[in-house]
């Protein structure tokens, strides 16, 4: 069942029950003293109509409501309304209680849907809102007020009726575009406001919950014994409703006037309207479009500006905790993503006092809610966005040709960037002044060598000499995406980012702080390793400052700190993740250790690869030989993004492949995976091996001075520097010129020599030529060899804040001497 169908169920409550309550209002018979014998024709061609309300109200429901139908049922009750006030006479003087209609009511008119008790005083509770007076009875007065009134409602029924099909989202033969959508809500929005505006209902004391029971009511008047949609489970959603009230409007929230009443009236249907807006659009939107794109950016723009125009927002400043909570709640059972409601409340906790309010450094006392200055930061983070999208837009969008790196540097200096800004984005000074510094950052990106690229999939592209590659729209699209998730890690994890990003720092420990934050919620949508990273190590192995985290985070965290500071093209060896860096390790594991493992993964389950149990990850196991098969024979096609790693692949003999494979595959062990039982494949290794092809390819790139895909001795001999802190911590107190011998041994022998003979003898081949350059077969060993040491790797020093609170069940106990 459609939430968005029965959100607006709720909102045309007010129009169905106007009906409901007038076809009620008409068709009681008196159990008071006539004035005078009258008789009350109840022929069919007087009140036939009147039987048929549940139906008509079906067919306006299913978008089905003709205008000639429209008018003709609201005549005939208005008509009917005429008669019965004029020739009848209630137990009270010029007045009719609800008891006696609705009794006359289910005897002469409707025999399988008739009101109930229930449902009556609930009728009256509307009608006071609409009309005044009691909500024990209704007057001749209020009769003719009330006649009136559906005469509005029915000019408002048949504007809304073409609409209704797109609104309650039934079955569509095409489906709905954006103006279709906003014309529908627009109409909506207008005829709601115009009842408001004719009605005492800004006036009353209704209640969400008077609305809530009415609906209900409604529902089954309508529905009879039979389930229609969308009325079908309505009471299934209220909460959800209720829910999303308590976020824009506020849980005692009291609309006093007309304009509070249209305002939260406003909420509601916005959102509707993004709901709308998901359903028939966003949900399947393609980033790879440039209208695509644009939609969706149209989309968060309305969902912030939802938000930040609230009722609860604009009066209070902050939307509490609790009501977001409790959203979170009602919300995540019916989604599909397996996501716990904990896991979610802990982390939108962590990101409002880390990244949207990094002052704070992760100091939750005093978090009262979701506050101005946090949708403000969103706001910034959002328009530097745009900003980079204008630019990608202005320069390479449609069918403008693709560019080098240099053309795109000349673009940029000839951006003019201060009218995009001002005219188009923003005009809030701070905020100008903050996407400025981000428009120097963006330079300073566009300035790297080489500027990694984006294949028209989305994939990391690594392929022939960086000087010839060429941008284009859906690349730069891409990196302006992986931009801005660096940004925000870099302003929550990292050091520096007061100013320029591109100069902030994250050490180690700042990246196991994010680990460790959204370390539950990357388990629940299986992006994280549910295992400990190695079982048979102790918290003993790690500094004091480290011993209130859990130790997957610090092993998966020390991991992927090693794989950014030596494997990607910006990556240095020191102790800290630089701007470049970061955006690097973002953009190889997005659009290569999770995009690129997951189509190759696919492909080994419709090769019937599968074995039938699941790894930890809810895939199943793939079987050893078919998974290397389908890999082998399908490389050209997953590897495209790698060209040259793709021809090094197909010149193999067997063998050649046996051997990369093996040592390839040994890399990508997961924690408790041993190596005697590599005949099944999980989802983790397939990640892995994904990832360090891509990183082979950079390490190739980034030292390949001649670019003939190959790396000498003295090209080996260059990359040792990023290497050396690795080295030094390995073996303490041996000369740097030691070292760097030894890192060229294990390239080119694929060992850690033992001594001092093992260093002259390989020194020797090298002197003499017969040392053969290194290909990417011995950069795959390196790989497998560095896994294998990763435990006597430096340890971090220094903590980047302090833990809070004690320490949770779930992590490793230990006992150290």
């Amino acid at each position: 069942m459609s939430f968005s169908r029965n959100l607006l169920s709720i909102f045309l409550s007010s129009i169905f029950v106007l009906g409901a309550l007038s076809s009620v209002g008409c068709s009681e018979f008196l159990e008071g003293t006539k004035r005078e014998a009258q008789v009350i024709e109840l022929s069919d061609t007087r009140f036939s109509c009147l039987k048929k309300m549940p139906d008509a109200l079906k067919e306006f429901s299913a978008g089905e409501g003709k205008e000639d139908d429209i008018r003709t049922s609201f005549n005939c009750v208005s008509e009917a309304l005429v008669y019965f006030q004029a020739k009848t006479y209630g137990s009270i003087p010029n007045a009719y209680t609800m008891e006696e209609m609705r009794l006359f009511f289910g005897k002469y008119f409707l025999k399988e849907n008739n009101v109930t008790p229930e449902f009556a005083k609930e009728l009256m509770k509307m009608k006071k809102a609409l009309l005044g007076g009691s909500q024990n009875f209704i007057t001749k007065t209020e009769i003719t007020a009330l006649i009136d009134l559906l005469a509005i409602v029915r000019d408002e029924a048949i504007l809304l009726s073409p609409h209704i099909r797109i609104l309650l989202n039934q079955a569509l033969k095409t489906e709905a575009k954006w103006e279709q959508i906003a014309n529908a809500i627009s109409q909506l929005r207008g005829g709601l406001h115009r009842l408001l505006e004719k009605t005492q209902f800004a006036k009353s004391d209704y209640s969400f919950e008077d609305l809530k029971i009415a609906a209900m009511g409604l529902s089954d008047f309508i529905r009879g014994n039979e389930p229609v949609a969308p009325y079908e489970n309505m009471g299934e959603w209220m909460p959800m409703v209720e829910a999303i009230k308590g976020v824009l409007i506020g849980r005692h929230a009291q609309l006093v006037n007309l304009y509070q009443w249209k305002e939260g009236l406003d909420s509601f249907i916005n959102l509707y309207e993004l709901a709308l807006k998901y359903t028939y659009v966003i949900r399947d939107v393609n980033i790879d479009n440039e209208v695509d794109l644009r939609q969706l950016s149209q989309f968060v723009s309305e969902a912030l500006a939802l938000l930040k125009d609230s009722h609860q927002m604009k009066v209070s400043g902050r939307i509490p905790l609790q009501d977001v909570d409790t959203l979170i709640d009602v919300l995540l059972p019916r989604t599909p993503w397996g996501i716990k409601p904990e896991s979610l409340k802990k982390t939108y906790r962590l990101v409002l006092v880390k990244i949207l309010e990094p002052m704070r450094k992760g100091d939750t006392r005093g978090l009262l809610g979701l506050e101005q200055k946090h949708l403000a930061a969103i706001d910034r983070e959002f328009n530097i966005w745009r900003m980079t999208q204008s630019f990608v837009d202005h320069v390479v969008g449609g069918e403008k040709d693709h560019l080098t790196q240099e053309k795109l540097l000349k673009s940029y200096s000839q951006f003019k960037i201060d009218f995009v800004i001002e005219k188009g984005i923003s005009r809030d000074a701070l905020e100008r002044s903050a996407m400025k510094k981000s428009w120097l950052d963006l330079g300073n990106l566009l300035r790297k060598k080489p500027l990694v690229n984006f294949s028209a999939e989305g994939l990391f592209v690594v392929e022939g000499a960086p000087e010839n590659w060429r941008y284009s729209w859906k690349s730069l699209t891409k990196l302006n995406f992986m931009r801005a998730l660096s940004r925000l890690l870099l302003i929550g994890y990292g050091a520096d980012s007061n100013e320029l990003i591109t100069l902030a720092k994250m050490n180690k420990v700042g990246l196991i702080d994010w680990y460790e934050d959204f370390s539950e919620l990357g388990r629940d949508l299986k992006a994280f390793d549910s295992r400990l990273a190695d079982p048979n190590a102790s918290l003993c192995d790690v500094d004091e400052a480290l011993r209130t985290y859990d130790l997957r985070s610090i092993k998966t965290a020390e991991r992927s700190f090693m794989e950014a500071n030596f494997f990607t093209f910006a990556g240095n060896g020191n102790d800290e993740m630089d701007f470049f860096e970061t955006y690097q390790f973002v953009s190889i594991l997005f659009s290569a250790g999770l995009k690129s493992s997951s189509e190759l993964t696919k492909l080994s389950m419709r090769q019937s690869c599968a074995i039938g149990e699941n790894d930890v990850f809810g895939n199943p196991y793939l079987q050893e030989s078919c998974f290397k098969g389908v890999l082998k024979g399908n490389f050209r096609n997953l590897f495209a993004n790698l060209p040259n790693m793709v021809k090094y692949i197909e010149k193999m003999t067997p063998q050649q492949w046996e051997e990369f494979y093996s040592f390839w595959r040994s890399s990508s062990l997961a924690a408790g995976q041993e190596k005697g039982h590599m005949d099944h494949v999980e989802t983790s290794n397939i990640r892995t091996m994904v990832t360090i092809l891509h990183y082979v390819e950079s390490l190739m790139m980034a030292f390949d001075t001649n670019n003939d895909q190959q790396l000498t001795p003295s090209e080996v001999k260059a990359a040792f520097p990023r290497f050396l802190p690795f080295f030094k911590a390995l073996r303490p107190g041996i000369w740097d010129m030691v070292l760097e011998e030894s890192f060229a041994h294990v390239v080119f022998r694929g060992t850690i020599p033992e001594g001092s003979s093992d260093l002259g003898l390989f020194k020797w081949d090298l002197m003499t030529g017969k040392v053969p350059p290194a290909q990417r077969f011995e950069l795959i060993r390196l790989f497998a060899k560095l896994k294998d040491q990763l435990g006597k790797a430096p340890k971090p020093s220094g903590a980047q804040g302090e833990s809070q609170g004690p320490l949770p069940s779930n992590k490793t106990d230990f006992t150290c001497q």
